[in-house]
């Protein structure tokens, strides 16, 4: 299919006879355009609720203005200009002031690092690029009372403050040096706030407020309206309107390839490397990231500032690819051509949200905004270039998917997970899934859903062949892992292999994943993990310094695994030894260390993401891995003194477990296991008990949990362990399905 658009016409020949039929439906879709504008724009307006002057005068009443007020300036692109409005809120709210609404840019394009500001002929009025009623009245339900210019002190009333100079503290220091100042202005605000200064729950409201008060004013709306009709009209077939388009936002314009050259040579030290990736193989971008070709393909870019010959590059290899492509040049409404580059952005980007689906580069403001928003309301979106999103530290709001598997037989478990889920709830920094087995109506089920976990039910198109394997050598597999006993439990741990699979997880280029025996000790942002960002998966180590690593927590980079998925399964299915992996372990860890060894041995995840209790303490730690013993084992051990896991049981009490016990123990105080152990710490972290503890059982600190010369009887010993879990698995889960049954 030719792609759409006089600007590119010329990326691919097209005949005379194509050339003809697509002018003449660009010319029908031309005029149903101006007939829509002319019949429907007061329809289009009124299907917008918004608040009456009424409810508008009402609202305000509500949030009387402050005696303190702030003006601020908006700088550079649309994007970074919404930005602004959002920091310039946070801002003034933090600092007890009423904001002044600012004045737009018509233009913000930048050609250096200098900022762009509204200056002269420049300026453009807020209501006339935005619903200003709309975001007045939004405001003020999140308490917010921002003021119009008019109602706010002669610029000339206020004192001026550079932001740039306050260093890493602005609204500290703001309040210390100008808390007395009734009226102040400053520059621009734009990630003028340091990470540590902004606060994921306390900002959070204030930013999605805006955020979500910001849309479009009547005319930009009308042009959106009909900018998504004509993509459906152009991208459809045989005559037919298409039911829906995909969008995607290519960062290839002149100054864009400028800012990537200043950007990746800042000398702080700091790895960024994806500001152009994937830009030239978009299409096979746009595979991995199962667009189809099937559904047509809106291209936005500002093909005023493209290179003729890499638009004709990349827009033909879309076009060679298959995708049925529409750009700007094919239905910009005739008025909005004259319009200011920024409030055509401003259209393209509200043309995004009506998409199916939405990607983007990471690095542009524009495509990392657009994709925040877009999940925030629940839909699709993704970025292209892979790595990091640079706007996430100075915007906490970005969470980054946290997948855990789970099932509905486990019960005795039960107890853990809800730990994980609350003390990640806590720090408002991840959004959790649980890919999940089993009765989605049991008692577990219902809790994740009420505590705002997205279930997701998977059933793997290799779960017959993975089954069929391990009977076939059931008792050797027994020997390594007690999960080859049950199909379901076996299917069950398996599923993380399938993370780059997985429908709604495959608009997601990291994901952290989880065993349900963990607990959150603080937030956790993707770049937490360290730039350069994994090529494909990290994993640390488990009982020994050592590879093979632990699977329990995984960084796992899903493009990557996407494109190795085909191969990676041959080898996990192509395996003499049922599914156990010499040399590597059994089961899923084992063919994930198999396949993935040479990431995994050159960049392994801190210890700091897999902290275990037998080791020493770790202040930094971000979460805690109740690898091995869990609580209630731990417990039994101080009541019967037999541990299933040799000196594991031991180490964990004279090492760190007691610490991260308690605070464990806030998140289900519900739970008696979590009390008994805590009340059991208390006591133990007595210097004088804990050493009449270590004399009665003999007790020695070691270097490492399990010692090399009991390695093979730890191994021996929890082969029986896993045996004896199995048998009482097997038991519970047969027990849950006979409560179904008769339910």
């Amino acid at each position: 299919m030719p792609v759409r658009g006089a600007g590119v016409g010329a990326i691919a020949a097209e005949s005379t006879t194509a050339a003809g039929t697509a002018g003449a439906l660009a010319a029908k879709v031309t005029h149903d355009l101006r007939s829509l504008a002319e019949q429907g724009l007061q329809a289009m307006i009124s299907s917008r609720p918004g608040p009456t002057r009424e409810q508008l005068s009402d609202m305000m009443a509500k949030v009387p203005p402050k005696h303190h007020t702030m003006r601020f300036q908006v700088c550079n692109g649309f994007a970074n200009q919404r930005l602004s409005v959002v920091y310039g809120v946070l801002l003034a709210h933090r600092l007890g002031r009423s904001p002044v609404l600012p004045v737009l840019m018509r233009d913000g394009i930048q050609r250096d690092d200098k900022t762009v500001t509204a200056q002269g002929s420049n300026k453009v009025a807020f209501e006339e690029v935005y619903d200003l009623k709309y975001f007045l009245h939004e405001m003020a339900k999140v308490g917010i009372r921002v003021l119009e210019p008019h109602e706010a002190p002669l610029p000339s009333a206020y004192t001026e403050v550079s932001l740039g100079s306050l260093g890493s503290n602005v609204s500290g220091a703001l309040n210390t040096s100008y808390g007395h100042v009734q009226h102040l202005a400053v520059d621009c605000p734009l990630f003028k706030m340091s990470p540590p200064e902004l606060d994921a729950r306390q900002d959070e409201p204030i930013i999605w407020g805006a955020l979500d008060a910001m849309r479009p004013s009547d005319k930009p709306w009308e042009y959106v309206e009909e900018m998504q009709h004509a993509i459906l009209q152009l991208g459809g077939l045989n005559g037919r309107p298409a039911a829906k388009y995909n969008f995607l936002h290519l960062r290839m314009e002149n100054d864009w390839v400028e800012h990537c050259k200043r950007w990746t040579s800042i000398p702080d030290g700091v790895v960024r490397d994806n500001c152009y990736n994937g830009t030239e193989d978009i299409d096979v971008q746009l595979r991995l990231f199962a667009f189809s070709t099937d559904v047509p393909l809106y291209v936005a870019t500002f093909w005023d500032d493209v290179d003729p010959e890499r638009a004709k590059k990349v827009m033909g290899r879309l076009v060679e690819a298959g995708y049925r492509v529409v750009t700007s040049n094919d239905v910009f409404p005739p008025a909005m051509k004259t319009e200011g580059r920024e409030l055509r952005a401003l259209v393209e980007y509200h043309v995004g949200f009506g998409a199916n689906r939405f990607i983007g580069n990471s690095v542009s403001t524009f495509a990392a905004l657009a994709m925040l928003e877009r999940r925030h309301r629940g839909q699709w979106a993704a970025y292209y270039n892979g790595g990091n999103l640079p706007i996430a530290p100075y915007l906490p709001v970005h969470k980054m998917a946290w997948v855990f598997t789970y099932n509905s037989w486990s019960l005795k478990y039960d107890y853990m997970l809800k730990a994980a889920v609350r003390s990640a709830a806590h720090f408002n920094t991840l959004k959790p899934y649980c890919i999940f087995d089993g009765n989605t109506s049991s008692a577990i089920g219902r809790w994740l859903v009420d505590n705002n976990v997205t279930m997701i039910r998977h059933v793997p198109t290799w779960r017959q062949e993975l089954i069929k394997k391990a009977q076939a050598r059931m008792k050797d597999n027994l020997q390594h892992s007690h999960l080859y006993k049950n199909p379901d439990m076996l299917v069950s741990t398996f599923q993380r292999v399938d993370l780059p699979v997985v429908p709604i997880l495959d608009q997601y280029t990291y994901v952290l994943y989880t065993d349900a025996d963990v607990y959150f000790r603080r937030p956790i942002n993707l770049d937490d993990f360290g730039l350069p960002l994994p090529r494909s998966v990290s994993m640390s180590y488990e009982f020994y310094k050592m590879f093979p690593y632990n699977a329990g927590i995984i960084a796992a980079n899903l493009p990557t695994m996407r494109r190795n998925y085909k191969a990676f399964l041959s080898m996990m299915l192509d395996n003499d030894n049922g599914l156990y992996y010499p040399n590597y372990g059994p089961a899923d860890q084992g063919i994930i260390n198999k396949f993935y060894e040479h990431d995994l041995r050159s960049q392994m995840l801190n210890q700091a993401f897999n902290t275990k209790p037998y080791n020493d303490f770790d202040g930094a730690s971000f979460l805690i891995h109740y690898h091995g013993p869990k609580p209630h084992e731990y417990l039994s051990f101080l009541e019967t003194g037999k541990c299933d896991f040799y000196s594991v049981c031991e180490q964990g009490f004279l090492r760190s477990l007691c610490q991260y016990a308690r605070e464990w123990a806030v998140y289900i105080p519900e739970e008696s296991v979590a009390t008994r152990l805590a009340d059991s710490c208390a006591w133990l972290t007595n210097p004088t008990i804990m050493a009449v503890f270590q004399k009665k059982t003999g007790l020695v600190a070691q270097n490492q949990a399990v010692p090399d010369d009991k390695k093979q009887e730890f191994t021996q010993q929890k082969r029986r362990q896993l045996l004896a879990l199995a048998a009482e698995e097997a038991r519970q889960r047969a027990a849950g399905a006979a409560v179904t049954a008769t339910a």
